[in-house]
């Protein structure tokens, strides 16, 4: 099996692997190391990079003749974007087209939540992407999801007791997974005690907030992580206990997951009528003490209201043929759409926005997700996570404050020890070099003048013969 995993991505980056082995020491000349924290702007500086770290950070660096040089010609110099929710292991090819799509973004990491491919085959291409022998984004593996049975989706851990639910984070611990992942349809008790049995193995709790506790509840449980907002937006509202509760009923009388989706589909209008200012004020204050960090995955919104590119869009031609054929097909979420979902759709939209920017003006820390995946359709790995982004200053957060929670939120809640969201020494070489200021506004991004992953520099030349490459490969 795994022979079958590695062999197209071996032969799909040997041409890139020897054209980028020699790039051992770079020195980065002229560049305006923008700081995302403070929004500080440092022009006229240097950075030499010496294999996988940054050395030396100033204005008057020098290095000998077998250093590379490369004039940044004035550009701006941020640190590698994050994409906290992403899924490349839906099927056995995905990372082929999934790796270049995310460096030719500018997303130098990424946080697989949720995988088709067994746990040793994920940790063989995170070790090689460690070592150069694959180019690609640094990639955290935190997809060990768990559900009650028979799962949501193929490949969960399953687990239906406290008991089992312990047994479960014990593998998970054993096969040195980064995180435990909750999932949607876990009763309180084993929820309860999978939180208990993650924080004794000093694994973070992550993941979905199952539909049969309240957000209160999953705070004081010392949910690390949560996936997605509807949840927070829910409970906003003042009837948010009435509806976990409904589902707690159709779920204890034989409710399937099917069952499940048509209550919630009720839930969008409960929920736009009982929003409440003062009450979601309140949820908000909690969060933020507790630190809960929300992925909030707001771009899925598109898939679910047709916001789709045309067929001859570029990001839908660097996809292989079969996922643009797959994607094309009845989706069975678009099918359990009710006709009173559709006709809310902009204003819960609209809803969920307005909680998310009260959620980062009370401090809830926010990592900058997109749920890309080929399984979820019009969801792009790298496209989707700067349309995210967009989205983040639409809904009222600057330029910077978008980009602190894709370049500094997500390794500090990794506990990355050589990242931070900073560029200096010591720190590990993924950067972004762009022609105008991101901190004025975004668009900067799209056309990245060069991206460099792991000390490998990415020229412009670089990322377009990356783009031809899925190109060519999309016919």
């Amino acid at each position: 099996m795994r022979h079958r995993y590695w062999k197209s991505i071996l032969v799909a980056w040997v041409t890139i692997l020897a054209t980028s082995a020699a790039q051992a020491d770079t020195l980065l000349n002229d560049v305006t190391i923008v700081d995302i924290e403070s929004g500080a702007l440092a022009p006229g500086q240097s950075v030499l990079i010496e294999g996988t770290e940054i050395a030396a950070v100033g204005p008057d660096l020098t290095a000998g003749d077998d250093v590379r040089h490369i004039d940044g010609e004035g550009g701006f110099l941020i640190p590698g974007l994050w994409d906290s929710h992403v899924h490349i292991f839906s099927s056995p090819t995905e990372p082929d087209t999934a790796l270049p799509l995310y460096l030719i973004n500018g997303i130098t990491g990424i946080r697989d939540m949720g995988a088709l491919w067994p746990i040793a085959d994920q940790q063989a291409l995170q070790a090689r992407i460690e070592t150069g022998d694959v180019l690609g984004p640094r990639l955290i593996l935190s997809g060990a999801w768990v559900d009650a049975s028979p799962g949501s989706w193929p490949g969960m851990f399953l687990a239906d007791t406290p008991e089992e639910a312990r047994a479960v984070v014990d593998r998970i611990a054993a096969e040195g997974w980064a995180a435990v992942k909750s999932y949607s349809m876990l009763d309180e008790a084993t929820y309860l005690a999978l939180a208990e049995a993650a924080s004794e193995a000093g694994l973070p709790l992550v993941g979905h907030i199952p539909e049969q506790i309240p957000l209160d509840t999953a705070i004081r449980a010392g949910h690390d992580g949560m996936e997605h907002f509807g949840r927070v937006t829910k409970a906003c509202a003042t009837r948010e206990g009435e509806m976990v509760a409904e589902i707690r009923d159709t779920l204890m009388h034989g409710g399937d997951l099917q069952a499940v989706m048509a209550r919630m589909a009720g839930h969008n209008r409960i929920v736009l009528e009982t929003w409440d200012e003062a009450l979601c004020d309140r949820v908000l204050s909690r969060m933020a003490a507790a630190g809960l960090h929300v992925s909030p995955t707001l771009v899925v919104a598109d898939f679910y209201t047709g916001n789709w590119p045309a067929p001859d869009a570029p990001r839908m031609r660097m996809l292989p043929p079969e996922v643009r054929a797959s994607w094309d097909r009845p989706d069975f979420r678009l099918q359990a759409l009710t006709d009173d979902v559709r006709q809310l759709a902009d204003s819960s939209i609209a809803l969920d926005r307005r909680t998310f920017a009260m959620a980062h003006a009370a401090g809830v820390p926010i990592l900058a997700s997109s749920d890309a995946s080929f399984a979820n359709p019009y969801l792009f790995h790298g496209f989707s996570l700067l349309d995210e982004l967009d989205i983040y200053v639409a809904a009222g957060l600057t330029p910077r404050e978008a980009l602190y929670t894709a370049t500094v939120a997500p390794p500090r809640f990794f506990g990355l020890a050589d990242q931070d969201g900073t560029v200096g020494p010591g720190r590990r070489a993924d950067l972004v070099l762009v022609d105008a200021n991101p901190l004025e506004g975004l668009e900067t991004l799209r056309n990245p003048r060069a991206v460099i992953v792991g000390g490998r520099v990415l020229d412009r030349a670089a990322l377009e013969a990356m783009e031809a490459r899925l190109l060519a490969a999309g016919e």
